[in-house]
C-alpha cells in the first residue's frame, strides 16, 4: 500500500493487479471529528470550528495543525493577564505554512534547536546535534523533549543514541527557512565541518550527505567531490536515478569555478560516469549519453587522460550503433583500435575487438564479427576484465558470447550457438552484474528465435522482466524483455496477445531513439499480421525495413536474407488470395496481363535472399530462403529444379538436424523425390 500526491506517476499503474484510490479531501464531519479528538472532546466556539474548517479544506495535515495552533494560542492567553480576550478574536494563521510558523515560534528557546535539526535535514541524530549545538546538555535534553512533547517531531532511541524526524518535510522547510541566510552558510558549514572531524563512517558511505552541506555552505569547490563520489557509489548500487541526480548537483556547480585543468579534470570524469548512468536507465540511444560524453572525448584529449578513453569510447560508439547507422559505427571502431594497438592498453584493446564483434555482425559480416569475438575470448581474463562491466553495464565476454551464438546461427552451426550461447548466460550469472544479465537473456535469446524455440525465449525474457523489476532497470524490464516477449507469443501462435504485444514494445524501444534490430523485429511482426490474416500490412513494415536497410551508413545487414525472404512468402500469400475467383474474373474481363505479378515478384525475392545470405556465408538464411523458394518451384511444377537447390545446402549441414528449419527442408525434399 502505497499513499502518493496526484501528480505522482507510477510505472505499475498500468499493471492489471494493481488498483489505484483517488482519495477525496476530508468532509466537514471528519474534520470536526479531529478537531475534537485534538481538543480532548473540548467543544470550540461555532464561529471559530467554522473558521477551523473553512481555512483547512479537508486536508488533514491542516486539519492537525491549524487546531493545534489554536489551541495552544488559547492556552497562552488563558494564562496571561487577558481572561476576557475571546476565542474568536484569536488571529488564525491563513496557511498551513504560518500555522507551522505560529507552532514553531511558541516552542521558544527549542525553536532555535529544531531550526539547527533541520539544517541537519528531515531526520537528524541527537549525537550530530549535539556536536552542532554549543547548547548544554541539560538545556538541549528539554529543547528536545520539548519539540518533541509538542508533535513537531518524533524520537526513535534514547540520547545519545535518539534519533529525531520531523512530522512533515514542510514542519522541517517552515524550521529551516525561518533562518536569516547567513545563519544558514553558518549552520551547513559548522555541520560540514563536524562531520568531516567527528563522522568519518558516515562521510564514507553517504558522501553526499557532506556534499549537501558543503554545497548549501557556498564551497563548491569542496563539494563536488563527494557529490561525485556519492554518484560512483550509487552507480556500483544500481541505483541509477540516484547517481544521475549527484552527478548532475557536482556538474551544475563546476559552472561556479573559473576555468583550470583540475577543473576541466573533474568535467570528464563526471561526464564519463553520468553517460555509464545515463546508458543504463534509459538505453544506449538516450540522447543524455552523446550529449554527456562528446564533450568529454575532447577534454579527454586535450588533458591526455588516456585512461579515460574507454568508457567515452565505448558511449559514443553504442549510442551511433544503436540509432542504427551501423555503418558509421564502424568509424568509432577503427578509432579504438588503432588507439588500443598504439597506446598498449589492454582493457581498451579488448573492448575495442568487443565492439568490432557487434558492428560487424550487424553488418552481416559474419566471419569477421566471429573473428573479432574469438580475439576478446583470447584475451579475456576473469579477474583482470571484470571490472570493465562496472564502467560500461556489460562484460566483453558476455556480449561476444551473444554475437558469437547468434553468427554462429548463421553460419550454419545451431548446435554450436547453443553451446556458445549457454557458456555467455553463464558466465553473466556467474559475473553478477545485473544489468548484464538482463541483457544476456534478452538479447542473448536472439538464436533461440531464430531455432524457432519459443518456449526458451519466452522462459529466458520473463526472467529478464523480473530481473530488470527487482534492480529498477526499465530498459531490460520494460524495454528488451517486453520485446522478446511479444516474440515468444508470435512464435507460439498466441497472434492476438502477440501483435498487440511486439509492436507496443517496438513502439517504446524506437522512442528512446533505438533504430538496431528494427529491421528484423519489425519483420517478425510483419509476418504476425500475414499470418492473421493482414499480408497488406505486413508488406508494408517489410517495405519500412528494407527501406532503413539501404539508407547510407546505416545498412543493417545481418537479417536483410530474412526479410527478403518474408517479403517473398507473403507476395506468395497475396498470390494465392489473387487466384480463384477475383483473379479469374479480372482475367475474362481485362485481357491484358496482371502487373507485377506476385509469384515472380516472390521468386525474385527468394533468389535475391539466396544471393545475400551466400555472400554473408549465412547457411541458415540460405536454408530457410532456398525452402521457401523450392516449395513455389514446387507449386509451379519445377520439382527438379527446386529439389536441386534445396537438396545442396540441405546436405551441406553437419548438425542441427533436430530443428525445425532442417526438418521442414528434409519433409519437403521427400515430397519432391516422391512426385
Amino acid at each position: 500500500v502505497l499513499t502518493h500526491r496526484p501528480e505522482f506517476q507510477s510505472r505499475w499503474s498500468r499493471h492489471g493487479h494493481t488498483t489505484a484510490l483517488n482519495l477525496a479531501k476530508l468532509t466537514r464531519a471528519q474534520s470536526s471529528a479531529i478537531v475534537s479528538k485534538l481538543a480532548g472532546g473540548k467543544a470550540l466556539p461555532a464561529e471559530l470550528l467554522g473558521q477551523i474548517l473553512a481555512k483547512t479544506d479537508g486536508v488533514p495535515l491542516f486539519v492537525e495543525e491549524l487546531t493545534k495552533t489554536v489551541l495552544e494560542s488559547v492556552e497562552s492567553r488563558e494564562s496571561k493577564e487577558s481572561p476576557h480576550r475571546t476565542p474568536l478574536q484569536l488571529a488564525i494563521p491563513a496557511t498551513l505554512q504560518d500555522a507551522l510558523m505560529a507552532r514553531l515560534d511558541r516552542l521558544g528557546a527549542a525553536k532555535e534547536i529544531a531550526q539547527m535539526g533541520a539544517a541537519i535535514g528531515r531526520e537528524f541524530s541527537y549525537e550530530l546535534l549535539a556536536a552542532v549545538t554549543p547548547t548544554p546538555k541539560p538545556d538541549l535534553d528539554r529543547a528536545l523533549e520539548q519539540l518533541t512533547d509538542s508533535g513537531l517531531a518524533f524520537r526513535r532511541g534514547v540520547p545519545p543514541e535518539a534519533t529525531y524526524t520531523f512530522k512533515h518535510a514542510l514542519v522541517q522547510d517552515a524550521a529551516y527557512d525561518s533562518l536569516l541566510k547567513s545563519r544558514r552558510h553558518e549552520l551547513h558549514a559548522t555541520i560540514a565541518r563536524i562531520l568531516t572531524a567527528d563522522f568519518s563512517q558516515t562521510t564514507a558511505t553517504e558522501p553526499e550527505l557532506l556534499a549537501h552541506h558543503l554545497t548549501a555552505a557556498g564551497q563548491a569547490a569542496a563539494a563536488i567531490p563527494f557529490w561525485q563520489r556519492a554518484g560512483e557509489l550509487a552507480l556500483t548500487r544500481l541505483a541509477l536515478k540516484e547517481a544521475i541526480v549527484h552527478l548532475n548537483q557536482g556538474m551544475a556547480l563546476l559552472g561556479t569555478l573559473p576555468p583550470s585543468p583540475e577543473r576541466d579534470g573533474t568535467e570528464l570524469d563526471l561526464r564519463t560516469r553520468l553517460g555509464t548512468a545515463w546508458m543504463a536507465l534509459k538505453g544506449w540511444g538516450a540522447p543524455e549519453v552523446w550529449t554527456s560524453l562528446h564533450p568529454a572525448l575532447g577534454l579527454a584529449k586535450s588533458l591526455g587522460r588516456r585512461e579515460a578513453l574507454l568508457p567515452i569510447y565505448y558511449g559514443l560508439w553504442v549510442s551511433v550503433l544503436v540509432q542504427g547507422r551501423i555503418v558509421e559505427s564502424l568509424n568509432w571502431v577503427n578509432d579504438m583500435l588503432a588507439t588500443a594497438e598504439a597506446s598498449g592498453d589492454s582493457d581498451l584493446l579488448i573492448v575495442a575487438h568487443w565492439v568490432a564483434c557487434t558492428t560487424h555482425f550487424h553488418r552481416g559480416d559474419l566471419t569477421q564479427s566471429c573473428a573479432h569475438g574469438d580475439r576478446v575470448l583470447a584475451l579475456y581474463d576473469e579477474e583482470q576484465h571484470r571490472h570493465l562491466a562496472d564502467i560500461m553495464n556489460a562484460d566483453p565476454k558476455t556480449t561476444v558470447g551473444i554475437f558469437i551464438s547468434s553468427g554462429t546461427w548463421m553460419l550454419g552451426y545451431p548446435d554450436r550457438a547453443v553451446q556458445v550461447s549457454e557458456a555467455s548466460v553463464a558466465h553473466a550469472r556467474w559475473r553478477g552484474h545485473p544489468f548484464d544479465l538482463g541483457f544476456a537473456l534478452t538479447a542473448g535469446t536472439m538464436f533461440w528465435d531464430f531455432r524457432c524455440e519459443h518456449e526458451q525465449m519466452l522462459a529466458r525474457g520473463e526472467e529478464a522482466e523480473r530481473l530488470g523489476r527487482a534492480h529498477s532497470l526499465p530498459f531490460i524490464s520494460e524495454g528488451l524483455a517486453q520485446i522478446y516477449k511479444g516474440l515468444a507469443w508470435l512464435r507460439a501462435g498466441r497472434l492476438a496477445e502477440g501483435i498487440p504485444q511486439l509492436r507496443g514494445a517496438l513502439e517504446t524501444f524506437n522512442a528512446h531513439g533505438n533504430e538496431i534490430v528494427m529491421p528484423y523485429w519489425r519483420a517478425v511482426l510483419a509476418e504476425g499480421l500475414a499470418l492473421s490474416g493482414d499480408s497488406a500490412g505486413g508488406l508494408r513494415l517489410i517495405e519500412d525495413s528494407l527501406t532503413q536497410i539501404a539508407r547510407p551508413g546505416w545498412e543493417e545487414r545481418s537479417h536483410l536474407a530474412e526479410v527478403l525472404r518474408l517479403k517473398g512468402w507473403m507476395l506468395m500469400q497475396e498470390s494465392q488470395k489473387s487466384n480463384g475467383k477475383s483473379q479469374k474474373s479480372k482475367i475474362e474481363t481485362d485481357p491484358r496481363p496482371l502487373t507485377p505479378d506476385p509469384q515472380a515478384e516472390a521468386e525474385a525475392c527468394f533468389l535475391k535472399a539466396i544471393e545475400v545470405a551466400q555472400e554473408q556465408h549465412a547457411k541458415s538464411w540460405e536454408l530457410r530462403a532456398s525452402t521457401s523458394l523450392a516449395r513455389l518451384w514446387q507449386q509451379q511444377g519445377k520439382r527438379a529444379d527446386a529439389h536441386k537447390l534445396l537438396s545442396e545446402v540441405y546436405h551441406w549441414f553437419t548438425e542441427g538436424f533436430d530443428t525445425k528449419d532442417l526438418q521442414e527442408a528434409q519433409t519437403l525434399l521427400e515430397e519432391l523425390r516422391q512426385q
